[in-house]
C-alpha cells in the first residue's frame, strides 16, 4: 500500500478527481444571470489578442472584446436554456474534447523520477531493442524491364542460380553485419521490416522495395541487444508520458463512471449480454 501511494500517478488520479469534484460543486453554485468582468477575463482577452497580432490591444479594442465576450455569453447562456446543446454531436464532441484536454494536461504535468522511468524502461525492454544485424545476398527483379516481376522472382526461388537471374541495381546486392537501419537507408524500411520474417539459409521472398521486386537469402541474424537506459531516456520519458495519460484518463472516466447508471436497452440478445456485463 506504502509502494502504491509513492506513484505519482494515484497522486494526479486523486487530484485529478478532487479539481473536477470542486469544479462541480463551484460551477453548481453559480449565478447564470450574472457575467463577470474582471481583471483574470481582461488579461485573457488581451494576451489572445497579443498572441494573435503581436503587439497590445488599445483600450477600444479591449471594450470591442469585452462587448463581444458579454455577447457570446448571453447567446450560450440562452441556448444552454433552450436546451439546444442536447443531442448536438459536435457540441458534445467539442465537450467530451475539453474534457480530455484537462486531462491531459493533467497528466502532463506529471514528473516521473528516475526511479520510475527505470522500472518503466525494464518493464517495457523489447520496446528499446536494437536493429538485429544481417548477413545476407538478395537478387532484384525490375517492374520497368519485366512484364511480371514478381512471377519472375518465384520462379527464381526454386533455379539453381537465383543470383544469376536478376536485374543490376545501383545499390548493394549484399550486406555483411549490417543493421537493419543500414539496410533501410538503401532500400526502404519496407524491405528491411520483411527480413526479421524471413528463414535463414536459403532464398524468400519475393518481397518489395521502392526500386521493385526481390528474393532474400537471409544468411545470418544476429540480434544487437539492448540500447542502455542512458542512450534512451528521451524516449522512454515520453513512452512513459504517453501511456500515462492513457492509464489517467482511463482511471478517471471509471471514476466518473460510478456517478451514473447505464440503463441498456437494446435487441441484441448478444449485445444486450456484454454491454450489462462491462456496465
Amino acid at each position: 500500500m506504502k509502494k502504491l501511494l509513492k506513484e505519482p500517478l494515484v497522486h494526479f488520479l486523486l487530484i485529478g478527481a478532487l479539481l473536477f469534484l470542486v469544479y462541480g460543486m463551484v460551477n453548481t453554485e453559480k449565478d447564470e444571470t450574472e457575467i463577470a468582468i474582471d481583471d483574470n477575463l481582461i488579461n485573457e482577452l488581451a494576451a489572445k489578442w497579443e498572441l494573435k497580432r503581436s503587439r497590445q490591444p488599445t483600450l477600444a479594442e479591449i471594450n470591442g472584446m469585452v462587448e463581444k465576450y458579454i455577447e457570446q455569453e448571453i447567446l450560450y447562456r440562452e441556448a444552454l436554456a433552450m436546451n439546444l446543446d442536447h443531442n448536438d454531436e459536435i457540441v458534445k464532441r467539442r465537450l467530451a474534447q475539453k474534457m480530455e484536454f484537462i486531462s491531459d494536461g493533467l497528466a502532463e504535468s506529471l514528473q516521473p523520477t528516475e526511479e520510475v522511468l527505470k522500472d518503466y524502461y525494464e518493464k517495457h525492454k523489447e520496446n528499446f531493442q536494437k536493429d538485429p544485424i544481417y548477413t545476407l545476398q538478395h537478387v532484384y527483379f525490375s517492374n520497368d524491364k519485366r512484364t511480371d516481376a514478381v512471377a519472375d522472382a518465384t520462379n527464381a526461388l526454386v533455379a539453381e542460380s537465383p543470383e544469376s537471374l536478376g536485374d543490376n541495381i545501383s545499390l548493394p546486392n549484399q550486406y555483411t553485419d549490417a543493421s537493419a537501419f543500414l539496410i533501410a537507408r538503401d532500400y526502404g524500411s519496407a524491405f528491411a521490416n520483411s527480413l526479421d520474417a524471413l528463414e535463414t539459409g536459403k532464398w524468400s521472398g519475393p518481397i518489395t522495395s521502392g526500386f521493385g521486386v526481390h528474393i532474400v537469402n537471409v544468411q545470418e541474424k544476429k540480434a544487437a541487444g539492448y540500447y542502455t537506459f542512458k542512450e534512451v531516456l528521451e524516449k522512454v520519458t515520453i513512452d512513459y508520458n504517453f501511456d500515462a495519460s492513457n492509464t489517467f484518463k482511463t482511471e478517471l472516466i471509471n471514476t466518473f463512471l460510478k456517478n451514473y447508471s447505464i440503463l441498456v436497452d437494446v435487441s441484441d440478445a448478444t449485445l444486450k449480454k456484454s454491454l450489462d456485463e462491462k456496465y
